[in-house]
Parts: structure tokens; sequence; C-alpha cells
């Protein structure tokens, strides 16, 4: 059982399109407790109890599930979850960016309609409550498997407790793959696979279906290789966000995007890393297809035994018909000195580039230009989990369309410690 009182409630507010993220300027208590029993080797029951709740807020949570195995090559699943939300009253103005959301000029187009879904699903007289179920099974066997996985939850389902980011939706889901284990090659294992599924809204209105193969490779240096492509049909962004519908309101876009990753050592202190994308996409700034390119490599290097360098980039690009949208690049730095068992010292260092091209904005005029760069200096001693201190310095410059080089923007020393008597 965890229990703690935090002095701000945030916690997210999902819908079948989109998320957001709410606030409440209330102390908050919140209880999170899980039991467990197993009366034999093939079967076990499960609870799940969370509890949050505010000045006029509140969200209860209860769960059961069980996992039974009646042999060692399947296994069944399932989990039922019901629970009860109260928002406070006009609580749902925060996401219109008003104070009164009736008070808003609704253009209702993509770009300006002050009401949109979080205000939809938010906008409650009183209770509200409902459930969510999963039932799955799988199929294991040394050089195969199959599995299915049904789940479905309801408009008014909330786990602010956890992190449930949509709801509104019943998604079905069925794959399987085919494994082999050469004997004196390069490669030891290779797998091949891939699954299906479909995704509709409670309201029985397709939100996506797709389609995906993959292959694996594991071999020597350490050595794993992936591949795959994904053929799959999603809606964009409501068309009147005033109107939760989907049918009539959305755009159903076609994809096709391929994937690579791999990661190897060549030698003993380095590692290689690669992820890349590319493919068709989505703007959904301005609703519409775009194809996507995203490189993203990285290294760690061990120096020495107690010195660990850290280094990866991330490229990413996104065309629409008349040119391209942006250009994005994030380089990400850490350096780890671990100088005793128990202390180490970690510099990290983050810097974002974006460019983008505000004319192929359709409603919005955003920055030609946005760069920030954080860096941060901590020292870290560990005597247990629970018993720590720490010390450290962080700062953030920033720069943009109004500011022509890095600037900084914040500075904070900070220190944390804490103590356990563990028995």
């Amino acid at each position: 059982m965890l229990a703690a009182n935090d002095i701000q409630s945030q916690f997210l507010v999902p819908g079948n399109l989109s998320s957001d993220i709410a606030i409440i300027d209330d102390t908050s208590h919140n209880v999170a407790s899980r039991y467990r029993f197993d009366p034999s080797k093939q079967f076990s029951v499960g609870g799940l109890l969370t509890l949050k709740q505010a000045d006029d807020y509140h969200n209860y949570l209860l769960s059961g599930d069980i996992k039974y195995q009646p042999t060692k090559q399947d296994t069944f699943t399932a989990q039922y979850a019901h629970s009860v939300t109260q928002y406070p009253d006009e609580f749902f103005n925060q996401f219109c960016g008003s104070d009164d959301c009736a008070q808003v000029e609704d253009d209702c187009d993509i770009g300006e309609c002050a009401i949109n879904e979080r205000v939809l699903r938010t906008q409650k007289d009183g209770e509200f409550n409902d459930g969510m179920y999963k039932i799955a099974y799988e199929h294991q066997r040394r050089n195969w498997y199959v599995s299915s996985q049904y789940e479905s939850i309801g408009r008014d389902f909330r786990a602010d407790l956890g992190f449930i980011d949509k709801v509104d939706l019943a998604k079905f889901v069925v794959g399987g793959g085919y494994t082999w284990y050469p004997d004196g090659h390069f490669f030891n294992r290779i797998e091949f696979g891939g699954d299906w599924d479909i995704t509709h809204s409670q309201n029985h209105e397709r939100l996506e279906q797709e389609t995906e193969m993959f292959v694996e490779f594991e071999g020597g240096l350490q050595s794993y290789i992936a591949a795959g492509v994904i053929e799959r049909e999603r809606v964009g962004r409501r068309h009147d966000p005033s109107d939760i519908a989907i049918n009539g309101n959305t755009t159903m876009f076609e994809e096709t995007l391929g994937w690579f990753y791999t990661h190897f050592t060549p030698i003993g202190s380095l590692k290689l890393e690669l992820d890349m994308y590319f493919g068709d996409d989505i703007d959904y700034a301005n609703n519409r297809p775009a194809s996507v390119n995203m490189f993203n490599p990285g290294v760690e290097w061990k120096i020495t035994e107690s010195l660990v360098l850290d280094i990866s980039h991330r490229y990413q690009t996104l065309d629409v018909d008349d040119g391209r949208l942006f250009t994005a690049n994030l380089s990400d730095l850490r350096l780890n000195w671990q100088l005793t068992l128990n202390s180490f010292i970690r510099l990290s260092s983050v810097y974002t580039h974006i460019e983008r091209d505000p004319s192929l904005y359709l409603y919005q005029n955003p920055n030609s230009l946005y760069e920030d760069l954080g860096n941060e200096l901590l020292y870290g001693y560990k005597l247990n989990p629970q018993s720590v201190f720490y010390l450290g310095y962080s700062d953030a410059f920033i720069a943009n369309d109004d500011i022509d080089s890095l600037t900084q923007n914040d500075k904070t020393f900070f220190m944390k410690m804490s103590y356990a008597w563990l028995l």
C-alpha cells in the first residue's frame, strides 16, 4: 500500500483521440493498494484499489484480475475495473483557454474552436462512473507463439492515479510469430512475427486498423537487429472539435511506415545503437497527410570502469505537399562518474533546435526558430534505496524569433535528503 498527500492535484484527462493534463490547485490525498493470492501454481487472483481526493473532486477505482495457466504453454488473463469520479464545478473551463467557455466566441473549425475533446470529457454534473475490462490468451512454444487480446474502456472510465491515456474505445489484437535457433552461425536466434489490430470507439466508429510484420536477429557481439513495416489506417483531428463524433467528423489517413533498430558491442567498452523510421505520417497540427524521417544514433562509452559517457542525437523531419513543415534536432549528452559504491557525479546536457516554416501552418503562426539548452550537475550519495542525499545545479537557455541567441532564463540550486531505518 502507498499513501501520500500532494499540495497540488495533477492527472490525465483522456479521450479516444487526445489527452491532456489537468491541474487542481488543492491538496490531494492519494492511496494505492494491491493484493494478490495464488491458491495454486496454475491460478492467481488479485485486486487493486486507488483513491484520489481533493476539495470537490475525487476518483475512486476498484479492480479485480485473474491469471490461469492450465498448461505450461497456455496463459489466460482477465481484468475488470470500475471507477467513480467527480470533477469540481466549472473544471472544464481550464481546457478552453478562458475562465468561462461560454464567453468564448467559437468559430469551431480545427484551429479556432475553444470547445474541444477535453472540455467535452470534463463537462460533467455530479458523479459519473464507468468500467473497463481486458481479456487475453497466449500460447507459447519453443519455436512459435500466438496471442490475442480484447480491451474495452468506457467513455467515463478514469484512472487518475494510474496512466490510462485513452478511453471510449474497444481494441482487438491478434498476432503470432516463429523463432529459429541456428547452430554454428553468427545469429543464434531469428524471429519472424506480426500482428493485426483494430480499434473502435464505444459508439462503434473505427479509429484505427493496423497490420505490422517484423523480423529480429540476436547474435554475437551482443548484437540485436530488428526491422519491420506497418500498414495502417487511422483518423486525424476532428473537423468540428465541439462534436465528439468520429464518423463524418474526421478524415481517415492511410500510412505505410518502415522502421529499423539495432545495437551491438564491437568492443567491451563501446556500445553502438541506431533507431530510425520513415514513411507516411499525419500532420496533426494541420490535419493532413505528411511524410516523416527519423534518425537516432547513440553511443555508450565506458571510458573507465567508473566513468561512462552516453551520447545520442535525434534528427527528425516532417514534410507536407508544399514543403518541409519542420526540422528538429535533439542532442543528449550524459557523463556518469561512479566515485564509490554509494556515491556518484552526473553531468547532463540536452540541446534542442527546431526550424519551422510558418507559412505552411494553416491554423497557427509558430516561431520559425526554437532553441533550448538544459544543463544539470548532480552529486548523489545513496546508503540504501530510501536513504539518499542529492546536491545539484541546473540551468536553462532559450532562443526563438524574438531572442537571437541562447539566453539564460532559469538557474536552480537544489538539495534533497531522506533517511530510512530498514529492519
